[in-house]
């Protein structure tokens, strides 16, 4: 280290830069106590570490064992592992099918070695099932494959912990260590095996080769030792490091000390010289300030103080950050910036304004002064001094001043109307806002050159130049007047403009005018009036035009019947899904792209007819389009020109950068058909249209009067189905669901049936549909589900044990869609009616439930909890069964007639049916088989293990009072089946 010579009073004092013997002696045994420490330290943490991986490693290894043996627990069928017992099974046709999944899972997972099955026989643990290949044998010549019901004498903890005990369930485990055998070194994994209704019929267990296992814990364990190596030489460098940083700070100390009595002396001399320059100061009415940057201190004088409210030992301690905390938010940024420059440059004399907060809360407006002054023969800042002043009273009088500027300024820049303010005598322009440069097209300094009468159309009436003269008397201002102005560009726009006269600060008369463009308003007026015959969005005729085309030309048709017309009515298929999917804008260009294709079609059809005199394309509404068609001479011709139409709309419309597809499906009515007004006319096209969508959407349909035959049903069964809801025309029939295992009814599905009192039986394939587009489902829905409840309670009080244990009624849309109604709906009949929640099962299709998948999993899953039981319906026709298999709290899954229908005919679907089944029966729940119509349809169905069956084999649906009469017939019929 260097040395340093300071001077006070002439005297000079020179420390001593060697190290004393002491400062060695007690360096180095700081170096060692510190050395030590650190070994310590990081050898504990070294230890530490070893512990917690060793730990971790054999916790992700058990984690990694229990959860396999959870897997292949999954794998086991309880009832056939159960009817495993004896030894002259092993290998059979029971046992390969039973041990098949656990083999699989062996192949596939090339860890394991062994998987088996164990179970307690009184207090012995054997044998069942054993995955290993039975002609494998060890270097002993023993089988590799345990016997059936053999006796496992090595049962240890862990496995006697899975098999659990009568008092405790059996639980999944992992032995701890691994366990060496002519087979190898091993670990473990175990988890109970249960058999549907939960209880422990014995474990399985898979034995992982435990190499891998201890190869990790011996890199853990060398990794530890290795890291002391490094660790120590490290330590070891920083006990050096420190021995010669504690040497050179114990010799600096013995030399600050010499440094402070200097300073002290130095202080003593600036004490005196600053309380001579602070007497000059208070003399004068100036607040002082001193900032020590070194120190952070920032000394004030009474003056200083006393500007804000305050004294000053009420501001001590006094820092640079709390001064800025009493400058106000929008002054400080200035300031700093102002500070920080200042420091850069000590002859710079900087100044600025900015307000402090008083004690009282308001603001003082202030202005300082200061200097910079580095330390001495350095660069860096070492104080900044300078004073404060009050310049309130000065400061508020400009800001009022400029406030009452800024409110005029405002009033006319931001001002949405034009303002101008021009010479009375000459009209020419002295002052213009930017409303009155925006619709004349003139730059500022180009209109200020210009007199009003300039921007003035040259052959303006009487009225428009009479507006144009400015005002006599501001007490007589003219009213408002519509007046035309000219643009830079030579066009005109109208304005409406007013203006009074008054005299400026020099006597001179001026004019202040308000000019408003009012463009905007006439060409308003404009599309409202072209609105009431036009369409806004694509620029065709609106339906208001076209009716009025299509009268004329009906009252035309009648007086010369050799005019032939047609009327295309035209809706765009599936628009709905182009507007949710791209937006409501890119269904407004598609609308405007067939607007244009529409018109384009129109006049090649004219081609065709020769005759496009009142040909016309209108837009009816949403993408409903009408077109109106002259010329026609036979049905032949609309028709063609309705296809012509649909080949120029069928390519592809480039959309916002994406290309759509949309077909139109048409409806065709002709003047042969016109037999009544225009709207019938309309009307009819429109139900034509309507034909075409049922057809198959794109294609084209002419109207005939079949159509209106099927209207007039329609509507008559709908009119019909809402007056015989809740009377004797509806009735419901109940088909049996028979037990395949135990031949018995178990229960019921509840159908609608409708007797018309003149169209006679209407099938619920008609009915059904009608009642869901008319909004009647839910009615239909409280009825059914009111009805079936009754009659069950009635079935269970007249003969408890023949009736049904539950009744099934199927849900639509509509009432899933109720959300909490239902679930009201049906606790309310629950409990009218006195039946159980279980008794009732409620059936929903796969393709209702996923209209909405989220509201439905919440409704569904507050039936459950409720206690009714569900059931989905048609199973295999949608398109996301597994999802709700594993999502839904589904009771019963019925599997569509179409797969029944195929069963004993087409090995596909055979093979379809047993994995569904299994699948079902796997997650917990019962599979039943709907549709069921032959003998051998219901031996299949029992061999794959279906639970529950329906169909005309056993029962067509009957009446409440037939149900039980065939209950004798559906038994017999059913162990015929079984025999």
């Amino acid at each position: 280290m260097a040395q340093r010579t300071t001077r006070i009073g002439g005297q000079s004092a020179l420390p001593d830069a060697t190290a004393s013997a002491a400062e060695i002696r007690r360096a180095k045994w700081e170096s060692y106590v510190i050395s030590i420490a650190a070994l310590i330290i990081v050898g504990a943490g070294i230890l530490g570490l070893w512990v917690t991986s060793t730990k971790s490693i054999r916790d992700n290894y058990r984690h990694y064992l229990i959860g396999l043996a959870q897997t292949a627990a999954t794998m086991i069928d309880p009832q056939l592992h159960e009817s495993l017992r004896h030894p002259e099974q092993q290998n059979g046709v029971d046992y390969r099918r039973a041990v098949e999944p656990l083999r699989r899972l062996r192949q596939a997972v090339p860890d394991v070695h062994f998987i088996y099955t164990v179970v307690r026989d009184g207090n012995v643990v054997r044998f069942v099932l054993d995955a290993a290949d039975p002609t494998t044998v060890n270097h002993e010549g023993i089988s590799e494959q345990a016997g059936l019901w053999e006796v496992y004498a090595e049962a240890g903890p862990a496995m006697l912990r899975a098999l659990g005990s009568p008092n405790q369930p059996g639980v999944a485990t992992a032995t701890d260590d691994p366990t060496a055998d002519s087979w190898g070194t091993f670990m473990s994994g175990l988890a109970p095996l249960r058999d549907a209704t939960g209880n422990s019929i014995g474990a399985i267990g898979l034995d992982i080769d435990a190499s891998v296992y201890i190869a990790r814990l011996a890199t853990a364990r060398n990794s530890a030792l290795l890291g002391l190596l490094p660790a120590g030489i490290l330590i070891a460098m920083m006990g050096i490091v420190f021995f010669r940083i504690r040497l050179r700070s114990l010799r600096d100390s013995r030399a600050a000390i010499q440094n402070a009595q200097n300073a002290k002396l130095a202080f003593e001399v600036l004490t005196d010289e600053r309380q001579r320059l602070a007497a000059v100061i208070e003399g004068t009415d100036v607040g002082t300030w001193e900032w020590d940057c070194v120190e952070d201190v920032l000394r004030i004088n009474e003056r200083w103080a006393t500007m804000v409210g305050q004294t000053i030992d009420a501001l001590q301690p006094m820092t640079m950050k709390r001064w800025q905390t009493m400058i106000h938010p929008e002054d400080l940024p200035a300031l700093q910036r102002s500070l920080a420059s200042s420091s850069t440059s000590a002859s710079q004399v900087s100044n600025d304004e900015f307000r402090i907060r008083h004690a009282s809360g308001r603001w003082v407006w202030t202005t300082a002064r200061w200097k910079a002054m580095p330390r001495a023969g350095e660069r860096s800042l070492q104080r900044i001094a300078g004073i404060l002043l009050d310049i309130s009273e000065r400061k508020y009088t400009e800001l009022s001043l400029q406030e009452s500027e800024s409110r005029f300024r405002s009033l006319f820049e931001l001002s949405p109307v034009g303002m101008a303010l021009s010479d009375a005598e000459t009209g020419r322009f002295l002052q213009v806002n930017d409303a009155l440069l925006a619709p004349t097209g003139y730059g500022r300094s180009e209109l200020l050159s210009m007199c009003q009468s300039d921007i003035s159309p040259p052959s303006g009436s009487t009225q428009t130049q009479r507006q144009l003269q400015p005002p006599q008397a501001a007490s007589s201002p003219p009213a408002p007047a519509e007046i035309e102005y000219v643009r830079k560009d030579g066009t005109t726009f109208p304005a409406l403009r007013s203006g009074i006269r008054m005299k400026d600060a020099s006597g001179r008369d001026v004019v202040w005018s308000i000019v408003q463009d009012i463009s905007q308003r006439k060409a308003m007026e404009k599309a409202l009036a072209d609105a009431a015959r036009t369409d806004k969005l694509t620029g065709l005729a609106n339906r208001a035009l076209f009716m009025e085309r299509l009268d004329r030309t009906v009252k035309r048709q009648r007086q010369n019947k050799g005019s032939g017309f047609a009327v295309l009515f035209l809706d765009f298929d599936r628009f709905k899904l182009i507007n949710d999917t791209l937006g409501h804008k890119a269904g407004d260009e598609l609308l405007c792209q067939v607007a244009l294709r529409l018109q384009s079609a129109l006049r090649a059809v004219g081609t065709i007819n020769n005759d496009t005199r009142d040909n016309l394309v209108s837009r009816f509404g949403g993408d409903e389009f009408l077109i109106l068609i002259n010329g026609i001479r036979t049905p032949t011709d609309a028709t063609k020109c309705a296809e012509q139409i649909l080949k120029s709309l069928a390519p592809g419309y480039t959309i916002f950068n994406s290309e759509v597809h949309s077909l139109a499906s048409v409806g065709i009515v002709t003047s042969e058909q016109c037999s009544g007004s225009a709207e019938e006319l309309v009307r009819n096209a429109d139900l034509a249209m309507y034909e075409a969508k049922r057809a198959g959407r794109g294609c084209v349909v002419m109207f005939n009067d079949a159509m209106h035959t099927r209207l007039t049903r329609h509507v008559a069964i709908e009119s019909g189905l809402r007056r015989a809801i809740g009377t004797s025309e509806l009735s419901l029939v109940y088909q049996p669901i028979v037990d395949l295992q135990t031949g018995y009814r178990v229960s019921v599905e509840a159908l609608a049936r409708w007797e018309h009192p003149t169209l006679g039986t209407i099938s619920p394939i008609e009915f059904i549909p009608i009642a869901e587009e008319s909004g009647l489902i839910v009615r239909l829905g409280q009825w059914v589900l009111q009805e079936a409840c009754e009659t069950l309670a009635a079935w269970r009080s007249a003969d408890p044990t023949n009736a049904p244990a539950t009744v099934s009624v199927n849900l639509s849309r509509a009432e899933i869609a109720m959300g909490k109604g239902l679930l009201e709906q049906v606790t309310s009949t629950l409990d009218r009616t006195g039946i159980p929640a279980s008794s009732l099962q409620l059936e929903v299709t796969e393709r209702e439930v996923m209209r909405n998948p989220e509201a439905a999993l919440v409704l569904l899953n507050e039936l459950h909890e409720l206690g009714v039981k569900l059931a989905m319906d048609d199973f295999g026709t949608g398109t996301s069964s597994l999802s709700l298999l594993r999502e839904y709290p589904f009771d019963t899954i019925k599997i569509d007639r179409s797969f029944v229908q195929d069963l004993t005919n087409n090995r596909d679907v055979l093979a379809v049916i047993h994995a569904t089944i299994g699948l079902i029966e796997n997650l917990g729940m019962c599979s039943l088989a709907e549709g069921v119509e032959q003998f051998e349809q219901v031996a299949v169905l029992q061999s794959l293990g279906c639970r529950f069956a329906q169909g005309y084999f056993f029962s067509k649906p009957v009446t409440a009072a037939q149900a039980f009469e065939s209950e004798a017939r559906i038994e017999h019929r059913q162990r015929l089946a079984a025999s």
